[in-house]
């Protein structure tokens, strides 16, 4: 992967902690491996995954370097620690609040909690305890990305945006397959990578959410975001039929295209085709460079401007903005399949699946029970009094709960 260790990066932390038990989390963790020196103290915490985690150590052969441990307050006492909160996006605002409460320097993932509201309150508690707090938007450290805003930056205003994010219904990243979280919508997952990308095409503007289209019970949004006055098209689709990550940008000169669908990708411009990172696989890749710079800052080093939290702030922000919007296109979308005898069986258990599992992740079984009575309760009404209490509901998981506990 082209890392290596030098001393040229300065101090490092004395231990490393990783929250978070799945396929990202057990990345950051080889990548830390391969970065970090062997003086570095690394570890790995999961309430619920520690022991697929040493498994996975084992397998790897990091049992000499990496700690597995279900808990984590204990450690984050130790001296010089640094905190990669990498687990489930409901248990951000929890694990980065054990860490920063203890004044320990943390980097979180994507998005930094579930609403704005949340987010700001770690922001503020960073703030207060004076503590090093970055937001971990790996594609801001991508080669690629770089090469393709300096090219836009070079061929006059940009007119417009568009960027299509599409994840198949079975993909393996890493020799490992990838999973989605079931409880995230896709805008709250993928927005934090798109709002980081489209910054760096158009730094310093302000970003909103004006529009979203509603489509395959939620697992397809099309969204019109507008950066300062730029308007930018936004195609977010899990269970594709393929990966796909393209931004278009279209210039008072020419149009510009990079799909790194399959890094490190090739950059279009005009009629000339060019690779997107000609290091790539010589030289560090995203993620180590994220990690390395988060970790320099936290042992003391300069601030990488890449790190800036706020810009984990504002795509909280504009998540939040998409949320109300999701909300009111989903319920009425969801009251009206139910009802319907032509409902796609895939859409509807996509979006009951999402409903149900946002609170926080059932087994599989508990899941498919909970839908079986759903429909049954559904099925059964022949004067719309859920289907009107579901639409009239301030919060519909609530009321989507309330049927599978009593049907």
């Amino acid at each position: 992967m082209g890392i290596g260790r030098s001393e040229e990066f300065g101090s490092w932390p004395e231990r490393v902690a990783v929250i978070g038990g799945g396929r990202w989390a057990r990345q950051l963790t080889q990548v830390l491996c391969d970065l970090t020196p062997p003086t570095v103290r690394i570890s790995v915490h999961s309430r619920h995954n520690a022991e697929s985690l040493s498994v996975w150590v084992r397998s790897r052969g990091l049992q000499e370097r990496v700690e597995v441990s279900f808990g984590w307050p204990r450690l984050l006492r130790a001296r010089s620690t640094a905190v990669i909160v990498a687990n489930a996006a409901r248990d951000h605002e929890s694990a980065a609040v054990a860490a920063l409460s203890e004044c320990v320097p943390v980097l979180v993932e994507k998005p930094i909690a579930p609403t704005a509201a949340a987010s700001h309150r770690l922001v503020d508690l960073a703030r207060s305890r004076n503590t090093r707090f970055a937001a971990a938007h790996v594609f801001l450290f991508a080669r690629y990305l770089e090469n393709f805003a300096r090219l836009v930056s070079e061929t006059g205003g940009i007119r417009s945006l568009r960027v299509r994010w599409m994840d198949p219904s079975n993909e393996s990243r890493y020799g490992e397959k990838k999973r989605f979280d079931p409880g995230l919508p896709i805008f709250a997952d993928w927005l934090p990578h798109v709002l980081s990308i489209t910054n760096a095409l158009t730094p310093g503007l302000p970003q909103r959410c004006e529009r979203l289209k509603f489509l395959r019970g939620g697992a397809h949004l099309e969204l019109e975001l507008v950066l300062g006055s730029t308007p930018c098209s936004v195609e977010l689709v899990r269970n594709g039929d393929r990966r796909q990550r393209v931004v278009e940008v279209v210039t008072l000169e020419k149009t510009l295209l990079l799909d790194f669908s399959s890094e490190p990708g090739t950059i279009i411009c005009g009629s000339q085709t060019s690779n997107g990172d000609p290091d790539w696989g010589r030289a560090m890749g995203p993620a180590a460079l994220m990690l390395l710079a988060f970790l320099r800052w936290a042992a003391g080093g300069d601030f990488d401007s890449r790190l800036d939290i706020e810009r984990g702030l504002r795509a909280s922000e504009v998540i939040d903005q998409a949320a109300s919007m999701y909300k009111a296109a989903l319920v009425p979308w969801l009251a009206a399949e139910l009802a319907s005898l032509e409902s796609d069986e895939n859409d509807l258990r996509y979006a009951l699946t999402e409903l149900l599992q946002s609170g926080s992740l059932l087994p599989e079984t508990a899941i498919e029970e909970q839908i079986k009575r759903v429909r049954q309760e559904f099925s059964k009404t022949s004067d719309a009094q859920w289907l009107k209490a579901l639409v009239e509901a301030q919060n519909p998981l609530e009321r989507l709960r309330s049927i599978t506990i009593t049907g």
